[in-house]
């Protein structure tokens, strides 16, 4: 029979009463888990789409830096640890004054190192810094991928309390050898990819012998050498598995788990690299347990260390700085090779000379301290002849009991004052022709765009004292002077020009120094190196050469010059910055500083270089926080410094010692030297008889006269004493003047007077 099919319902099933009330009553009251579920439903999409934007802007981040680190990625750069597993000493050698002969003077061993052989580092100290530090070390190939992820996801997710590292003990060797420790993702893409090369290259025991060697363990100690001594006072193969999961501990943060300062914190530390070393089987249950209970006793190392002169450690830090700019070392690839790679170091520091320098400045008795002072001030110089060779120099004062501590002669930048005017503004002056000896030049202010007069000179008001010749305004160290001759004669880009350029000083700021103030009084940004200021001031006494100065003449290593310095040298600067003549003049101003009778700043030079020629300037900020004296003798030029290294306002009798000081060095240094002139210098310069008010050639008219010394074809007019004499100016249009800069260059520039502060320093001497 057959059954007759119903069409469908068009409207669908029928629900049954109970389904009507249930949707009803849905639709009319909503539950709380409806809502719920549709909130965490767009939470949950939300957060999806967040996470994929991240994922694949990490990728793309990733993957661009991959691309760019990889294609740019030099695998001869990869460090080399032979430099460290050879452990060759280096040997600095200097130059017999009797016989020429070029002979040992120091050994550069011990300094922070002490080279082991793995074969006498003991297994219990390689298993135990391997356990804490990298466990996989024997199985990866450079990258631990596992660890590396698991330390991603815990500064994400934080499963852990503390963060930890990812790196492996290549990668650990890799950022010790290369001193980049740079917290960016490309930084750590190289860093990975010059581990895995460097696995290439080398055996896991030579990356972990290098690695044991270079690990830093507090201060100046690293490597495990050196460590046992400092901490134990025994050879490293002596070491218990106590001692060796002490040191492996105290490499993970030496601050932290240093055993003098927290003894707490390493004894934790210990404790966990025991356990390590246990759970993978590098140590017995009897052997840990024996370890956790034995007592640990630190004694430092009695052995002397020798402690490097401030000459050996110039030479050190400048063969150091040499090899990264000739071979693109990091400093700490540079270091390693100065320490570890066998060099043979040709030095140009005469020791005798040198000890006598050093037993000046560690003899309190020299410089002047205040009672209560919570530090004493500090002192430097820096000593060189004319050809750029450094003579002597102290980086400090008192006796050096450490090595590779600031060097404020060649490390610091101190405030110049006075001392900048002969090389900001007289010598291009003279050079340029836009002054003489004598020239006369207003001793007056200049008036400031918002009305305020500056600068005025030490100790004097601000007032119109009529025209003064270059010879007085040196002699007095006046302000007025060398700001009237930027604001009308000279623009202040030839002064910054000379210094940077012709000088080659590197601590001027190309934007803020290039003012009147800087220039024209010495109130620089930084302030100057007294390395650089002392190369500075040596044109005028060797006809206005500049010679770069150069502690060293060649390294050699394995038979191979690998650096050559000094005079004849590629890339050596040797140049002529000032002609003869303009240097010879600016020398016989210089002189006048000492000898002049209208100058009392240097008179306690004049009693001891009575038959000698000697020029000198004296530098004092307006702050009284740094005085300087820097002049030359025929034979040698120096710099000297004195002040506190945290600026402190210096006493009048303090303000004496950097004059002192160098007046004592340099009476040492040229102990049972005959009298010398600088003769040798004085070039086509002319001597002529000119007027002490007029600054003009004299006549017997002419009351009160001096002796200057001229260019031939640059000389005064004579004097018509009596008339009025107006400054001097060059031939040009008024208000716009051309000079020619030290570089030949011809620039032109109108006085700037509007371009000075509302409040300019200013540089005082004491009269």
């Amino acid at each position: 029979m057959a059954v007759k099919k119903q069409s469908p319902d068009p409207k669908g099933p029928k629900k049954t009463n109970a389904d009507d009330s249930t949707a009803e009553k849905e639709s009319r009251f909503p539950t709380v888990w409806s809502r719920v579920r549709f909130g965490l439903s767009i939470f949950a999409k939300a957060l999806l789409s967040l996470c994929l934007v991240l994922v694949i802007t990490g990728c793309i981040v990733a993957c661009v830096l991959t691309i760019y680190v990889t294609t740019t990625f030099d695998k001869n750069a990869v460090p080399d640890i032979d430099v460290i597993n050879q452990s060759q000493t280096s040997i600095i050698m200097v130059q017999d004054s009797k016989t020429g002969e070029f002979v040992e003077h120091q050994r550069l061993d011990g300094v922070k190192r002490e080279f082991v052989d793995l074969k006498n580092i003991p297994v219990n100290l390689q298993n135990a810094v391997v356990a804490i530090e990298d466990e996989r070390f024997h199985e990866h190939y450079g990258v631990d991928w596992k660890r590396t992820v698991s330390a991603v996801a815990n500064i994400v997710l934080h499963f852990r309390e503390t963060e930890y590292g990812g790196s492996t003990l290549t990668q650990q060797l890799v950022k010790n050898l290369t001193g980049n420790d740079d917290h960016t993702i490309e930084r750590k893409i190289t860093e990975i990819l010059t581990a895995i090369e460097l696995e290439q290259q080398y055996s896991k025991d030579e990356i972990l012998q290098a690695y044991l060697n270079i690990i830093p363990l507090t201060g100046t100690i690293e490597g495990v050498g050196a460590g046992a001594q400092y901490y134990f006072g025994k050879d490293v193969s002596e070491l218990s598995l106590a001692e060796c999961a002490v040191l492996a501990s105290i490499t993970n943060n030496p601050s932290k788990y240093n055993p003098y300062r927290r003894p707490e914190n390493l004894l934790q530390r210990q404790r966990t690299v025991l356990r390590k070393m246990h759970e993978l089987g590098f140590i017995t249950t009897d052997e840990y347990q024996q370890a956790l209970g034995e007592e640990i006793y630190f004694s430092r190392s009695s052995q002397a260390v020798t402690v490097y002169d401030y000459y050996t450690e110039m030479v050190i830090d400048d063969v150091i700085r040499d090899l990264q700019n000739t071979y693109g070392y990091t400093e700490v690839q540079a270091e390693n090779m100065v320490f570890y790679g066998g060099l043979t170091i040709y030095s140009c520091e005469d020791p005798e000379l040198q000890a006598k320098v050093e037993a000046i400045y560690a003899d309190d008795e020299n410089f002047v301290d205040i009672k209560g002072d919570e530090e004493n001030a500090q002192a430097s110089i820096f000593v060189m002849d004319y050809t750029g060779k450094a003579v002597a120099v102290a980086g400090g004062r008192g006796e050096k009991k450490a090595n590779r501590i600031l060097n404020r002669a060649t490390d610091s930048m101190r405030q110049p004052g006075s001392a900048m005017k002969p090389i900001a503004i007289y010598a291009p002056a003279v050079y340029n022709n836009v002054i003489n000896y004598s020239s006369p030049i207003r001793d007056m202010y200049i008036t400031l765009k918002n009305g305020s007069k500056w600068p005025k000179n030490y100790n004097r008001p601000h007032e119109d004292r009529g025209m003064t010749t270059i010879e007085k305004a040196i002699q007095s160290s006046m302000n007025t002077v060398p700001a009237q001759i930027l604001n009308s004669l000279m623009p202040v880009n030839t002064a910054f020009d000379f210094l940077t350029k012709s000088l080659h000083m590197t601590s001027l700021d190309k934007t803020w120094d290039r003012d009147f103030a800087p220039m024209a009084l010495g109130g620089l940004t930084n302030g100057v190196y007294g390395r650089e200021i002392a190369a500075a001031y040596q044109i005028f006494g060797n006809g206005g050469i500049y010679n770069e100065p150069y502690s060293y003449t060649k390294v050699v290593r394995n038979g191979e010059v690998i650096l050559q310095n000094g005079p004849g040298a590629s890339g050596y600067i040797s140049e002529r910055a000032l002609d003869a003549d303009s240097a010879y003049i600016t020398n016989r101003l210089l002189q006048t500083v000492v000898f002049g009778n209208d100058a009392p700043t240097a008179k306690d030079l004049k009693s001891s270089w009575k038959e000698w020629e000697i020029f000198a300037k004296t530098g004092t900020t307006q702050d009284n926080n740094d005085v300087w004296l820097v002049g030359g003798t025929p034979k040698y030029v120096a710099a000297s410094w004195y002040g506190y290294d945290q600026n402190q306002e210096l006493t009048t009798a303090q303000k004496k010692v950097a004059r002192n000081v160098w007046n004592t060095v340099m009476l040492a240094l040229h102990e049972g030297d005959e009298p010398m002139t600088f003769d040798a210098v004085k070039a086509a310069t002319v001597e002529a008889v000119f007027c002490d008010e007029t600054g003009l050639l004299a006549t017997d008219a002419c009351k009160r006269t001096e002796t200057g010394v001229y260019k031939a074809g640059h000389m005064p007019a004579t004097c018509s004493h009596g008339a009025v004499i107006e400054e001097e100016k060059p031939d040009t249009l008024p208000g716009k003047h051309e000079t020619t800069s030290s570089t030949g260059t011809t620039s032109t520039a109108a006085p700037t007077t509007t371009t000075l502060p509302a409040t300019t320093p200013t540089s005082t001497d004491d009269p």
